[in-house]
């Protein structure tokens, strides 16, 4: 397997289109915060909850794969690595959002809250909602997630270069021991970095929500990386069947992010409590009724519909375009959740939004392609591989 399975030479091109679109969004960052200070942080929140959601649900994908010993995901796993390589540099990257915690979390400053109920039920949550427990608890989320990964690549690339290396039972055994903290890590993540955005709003199902659209939008960034590498012959052995089964996956969590934002919708919308409601009348008036209306189509309708078809999920190059249309959603969606705290009534989109997309989504792409110089996209001393690459579906 060895001899037909090609060395990533570095990626010269993609690394270089990567840095110049991350130079790009962080020349008009720059421009942004000097524009409109506020604007620039939540543009900027938006893009990087996008940007962890996808990484992380990478890697609980993987980690799932590895604790019930899948089989066909070993002949895409080191792209699912691939995915996971941008934490490190995720966690870097929260940096620029400490200069602007004050802005975008009102429960920082209780005494700004102009409404005397909200005031007073922020400062009940003060245990919680506090500068440094909120720094302590990011830091606790990353090393988690970034502790994970390494480990489980470190054990992967050693099996590579020495088949009497392998990991053995190792990634199975942590994965499953560690796939509640990670999930429990992006849940507390979602009501930290998103929820508490307005403090006053509670839902129990927003960590699910959150968690299914960078769950589906990490097996689509999958099916996009594995037609790309399929293309350039970096995958051998891949056959449709592989794409089928990227398929069906990216078809049932379509349907699980679906069944999440229906739950939370119809809970708040029943119970009508004033507290909870706000959530979503803020995003159904102006132009966000629009966009609110938009989303469902482009994350769920035509998504489930398009997926529905047996020949798409068995075209490669179809599925990776749903792939794509899926990723662009699930973007839509974070803007969704972060913007309209910020601007309930103005027009839902900014060239702000462009530059932070651009920055952390081309400085993740080339660092994560950097990580994969030198190392071949198929793990060719996994004993599970030729199994792996057998794989049918009918």
């Amino acid at each position: 397997m060895s001899a037909v399975a090609p060395v990533f030479r570095g990626g010269r091109r993609l690394i270089a289109g990567s840095l110049g679109l991350a130079l790009l969004g962080a020349l008009l960052l720059v421009a942004g915060a000097i524009v409109d200070r506020r604007r620039f942080f939540f543009s900027y929140l938006a893009a990087y909850a996008y940007a962890v959601s996808v990484a992380v649900g990478a890697l609980l994908f993987l980690m799932t794969c590895n604790a019930m010993r899948a089989g066909w995901p070993v002949a895409v796993r080191r792209l699912i690595e691939v995915i996971v390589g941008a934490l490190p540099l995720l966690a870097v990257l929260f940096a620029p959002l400490l200069f602007g915690l004050d802005i975008l979390y009102p429960w920082l400053d209780p005494a700004s809250i102009p409404d005397e109920h909200a005031r007073e039920l922020v400062r009940h949550k003060a245990p919680y909602l506090n500068l440094p427990f909120f720094l302590i608890r990011t830091a606790v989320y990353f090393a988690i997630w970034i502790g994970v990964a390494a480990l489980l690549r470190r054990w992967s690339l050693r099996q590579d270069d020495d088949p009497a290396r392998g990991a053995g039972d190792r990634p199975q055994a942590l994965s499953a021991g560690a796939l509640p903290l990670a999930g429990l890590a992006l849940s507390f993540a979602a009501f930290d970095w998103l929820m508490s955005l307005d403090p006053t709003w509670v839902s129990t199902m927003f960590p699910v929500y959150y968690f299914a659209g960078g769950f589906v939008s990490a097996i689509a960034l999958l099916t996009v990386l594995t037609y790309a590498a399929d293309r350039a012959g970096l995958l051998p052995g891949i056959n449709e069947s592989h794409y089928y089964a990227l398929g069906r996956l990216l078809f049932a969590f379509t349907i699980f992010w679906g069944y999440a934002a229906y739950f939370q919708l119809m809970l708040i919308w029943l119970a009508n409590l004033p507290g909870e409601v706000q959530f979503y009348t803020r995003r159904s008036r102006g132009p966000w009724e629009a966009v609110s209306a938009a989303l469902a189509f482009a994350q769920l309708v035509i998504p489930f519909f398009v997926l529905l078809s047996y020949r798409v999920k068995r075209n490669p190059a179809l599925l990776a375009a749903v792939g794509a249309w899926i990723l662009a959603a699930h973007y839509i969606d974070l803007h969704w959740l972060v913007v309209p705290e910020h601007a309930p009534r103005g027009f839902p989109y900014h060239w702000i939004d462009l530059g932070a997309l651009l920055a952390i989504g081309g400085a993740s792409a080339a660092f994560a392609a950097l990580r994969l110089r030198g190392r071949r996209l198929v793990p060719i001393n996994d004993p599970e591989l030729p199994r792996a690459l057998r794989y049918e579906s009918v």
